[in-house]
């Protein structure tokens, strides 16, 4: 790995359970270069951080008052994940 120190994911377990693919009934364990290493971990952190904005934005907010646009709470609950 090179200078990119990563935010959001452990490296060691992304590497061995995310990069496989199934084709038929054969696995695939795909690997990523050295030179890669750093953008694949830089992806994978922007698509973190903007997966927790968006469940973020579904958070219901205020609509009437001073305070119109401000969370009605802050706590993730598992019906923000039904669609």
């Amino acid at each position: 790995m090179g200078d990119y120190k990563v935010k959001f994911i452990r490296s060691s377990i992304v590497k061995k359970e995310l990069f496989k693919k199934t084709e038929g009934k054969k696995l695939i364990k795909i690997r990523i270069s050295a030179e890669a290493t750093d953008n694949v971990f830089a992806f994978l952190d922007k698509a973190v951080e903007a997966a927790v904005q968006e469940l973020i934005e579904k958070l219901p907010t205020k609509s009437k008052g001073d305070h119109k646009g401000e969370l009605k709470r802050i706590t993730l609950l598992s019906e923000d994940f039904e669609e």
